[in-house]
């Protein structure tokens, strides 16, 4: 019979997590909501959560604009960031954790030390905007992938070198045995044994180039080019917001994030190399 005082820890973990839900899922279903509402009822005092007529009509307008050409450009950047990232992040993390070479460690650690990048990319934005302007290089359709890669890459390397430290190298030595080549161990031994990792990877280098707003904002300055998050931004205009459009839009720019952590969420798992080795 459990004690009074486990029901009560019980009763605060209860407590707690159905608070944390509602701070953070809150806002969002008030952006639903205000999304779906006509423009004179979202000023209406005081503020309706259910007792109003919905309507599609901030979704017509937005997906009628250069919206659509928006969340385009963003998948576009998004999916280079994941390829690429991915490919150098594991060949990087393999090099790391598989050789060794002069200053390996120190590299690792400067590695390690730039993982802020993914998130404080705006502390480099004039130097890197400056660099970008005199390669020419600037308001280019690779111009954000490269970026958005370079910021991103240093933490797919931790993520993944810290998956290949827990494959057996005895995997490696019998490849080698066989015949097989360094890059063979790497695609055919090293990287299925690390698809967690690589999901989670993925996962990270998605969310950090699809929620990127300032150097999108300065990088290009091309409407065609234009990514998601910049798009968002234009409904909040220098004599107000357009709540409307301006929630419609937020919510269309999350569908993505949630069907990305859909599709990669199920390689985040772990034990994939339990029992590989007797």
């Amino acid at each position: 019979m459990s004690s009074p005082w486990t029901l009560g820890r019980i009763a605060l973990a209860v407590v707690i997590t159905a608070a944390l839900l509602f701070i953070n899922l809150f806002p969002i279903a008030w952006g639903l909501v205000t999304s779906l509402k006509a423009t004179p009822e979202i000023m209406a005092w005081p503020p309706r959560f259910i007792d109003f007529s919905p309507t599609l009509d901030h979704y017509r307008s937005v997906l009628a604009s250069m919206f659509t050409r928006a969340i385009a450009n963003s998948l576009f950047y998004s999916g280079g960031v994941i390829v690429l990232g991915l490919l150098l992040g594991a060949l990087a993390a393999f090099g790391f954790d598989r050789f060794s070479f002069r200053l390996r460690n120190s590299l690792f650690m400067l590695i390690v030390a730039s993982i802020p990048l993914a998130i404080g990319a705006a502390a480099l934005l004039v130097p890197n905007y400056l660099y970008f302007t005199y390669l020419g290089v600037t308001n280019q359709w690779f111009t954000l992938v490269l970026l958005y890669t370079a910021y991103q890459l240093p933490l797919a390397i931790w993520i993944l070198k810290g998956a290949m430290e827990g494959v057996p190298r005895e995997l490696d030595e019998a490849a080698y045995v066989d015949g097989a080549t360094s890059f063979t161990v790497w695609r055919r031994i090293v990287m299925p044994l690390c698809l967690p990792a690589i999901g989670a990877a993925g996962l990270f280098l998605f969310l950090g180039s699809w929620n990127e707003f300032v150097a999108g904002s300065v990088m290009v300055d091309s409407p065609e080019l234009r990514p998601v998050q910049v798009a968002v931004y234009q409904n909040i205009g220098y004599f107000g917001r357009d709540w409307g459009p301006l929630m419609a839009s937020a919510m269309l720019a999350v569908v993505p994030i949630l069907a990305i952590y859909l599709l990669l969420g199920r390689l985040l798992i772990s034990g994939l190399t339990r029992g590989a080795v007797k």
